[in-house]
């Protein structure tokens, strides 16, 4: 019989054409890796610890998990607009601690709810705005800018609140930082809601091109035409709005301002915003990245807590998990480039 060959059946030669080969699915699989590293981790980890002991897994505990990321979720989302433009803001920690003080003290001078609300928003603006202004007009470094700022709120709010603890706090925070809708925690929803607006002015609108240009490089992006005095203040302004925002459910979570509030989120947020860089937009900060890496934290630490490690162990965790998917993602990148 005469052996039959793909030129006397095309749809063979269709077929093969068409079949991926080994190195082509390897491609892929790399490609998938490289941007959701983070999200197949997470899965893991899920799985892993809802096997190791029955309490994870239940309504209460991811209840809990939850809110307790909410206002480091915000703060991560706010520093992720100097990121972008490539600057840091180190002073977001002091600016929520002086903001959530404000707001106490002024409920304790028996003023206006919406002018409690209002004064928040307003200076954490403003000190956004200072800190843009110092770094791009006055050419300071945003490390020094933003740090003395961070030392100067600490300042104020030892003043405002002498040294003490103020529990004077309105009862619309309260509410919006302990209670619930639809069985989610209105913090959690606060969260959704800033992290789609940020998601939507970053990928789908001029404002957001116009940051990851200057991020990208500030010289050609000014000479493209982009005003990029301008959009380094309006990320530093947004910062501050947003960590305004966090500073408000902060307050109405712990249901009293302390002195010390605030700095000690500065680096669980920085180490979310780091880790986000690493999937969904490889080497660029993205806001379902941060989503995604304040959870894989959330979930490592809170998985290590109910088997029973000790409380230091988390910014060990978060350190850990940060050099490692930098590393995991570096070498997927390298796997990547040497298959093209």
């Amino acid at each position: 019989m005469a052996q039959i060959t793909n030129v006397e059946r095309p749809e063979a030669v269709a077929k093969e054409a068409t079949a991926p080969s080994g190195s082509q699915l390897g491609h892929f699989a790399g490609i998938a890796i490289h941007k959701y590293a983070q999200v197949i981790l997470l899965v893991v980890l899920v799985i892993g610890f809802s096997l190791a002991t029955p309490r994870f897994a239940t309504q209460q505990n991811w209840t809990s998990l939850l809110v307790s990321q909410a206002v480091v979720a915000m703060m991560t989302l706010a520093v992720l607009f100097p990121l972008i433009v490539g600057e840091f803001d180190l002073s977001v920690g002091y600016s929520l601690g002086f903001s959530a003080m404000l707001g106490a003290y002024l409920t304790g001078q028996n003023w206006p709810v919406p002018m409690i609300l209002l004064a928040m928003l307003v200076f954490g603006v403003f000190i956004g705005v200072v800190n843009g202004v110092l770094n791009v007009y006055f050419k300071i470094n945003s490390f020094i800018a933003t740090l003395g700022m961070g030392i100067i709120l600490s300042a104020l709010t030892l003043a405002l609140s002498n040294g003490a603890i103020l529990t004077t706090v309105p009862g619309v925070l309260e509410t919006l930082g302990r209670g619930y809708v639809g069985g989610i925690a209105w913090a959690v929803w606060a969260v959704l809601l800033i992290a789609v607006v940020c998601y939507y002015l970053l990928q789908h609108t001029p404002v957001g091109a116009r940051l990851y240009a200057i991020g990208g490089s500030e010289r050609v992006a000014f000479l493209a035409g982009v005003r990029t005095s301008w959009y380094k203040v309006l990320a530093f302004g947004l910062a501050g709005a947003i960590v305004a925002g966090a500073a408000m459910f902060q307050l109405g979570q712990a249901g009293s301002a302390t002195p010390s509030m605030g700095p000690d989120l500065l680096l669980p947020a920085y180490a979310a915003a780091f880790l986000g860089v690493t999937t969904f937009r490889p080497g660029f900060y993205n806001v379902p990245g941060v989503i995604v890496a304040i959870l894989l934290l959330a979930v490592g630490f809170n998985g290590l807590s109910l088997l029973g490690v000790p409380f230091w162990v988390q910014p060990m965790f978060n350190g850990l998990a940060l050099l490692i998917a930098v590393l995991f993602a570096r070498l997927a990148s390298r796997r990547l480039g040497a298959a093209k």
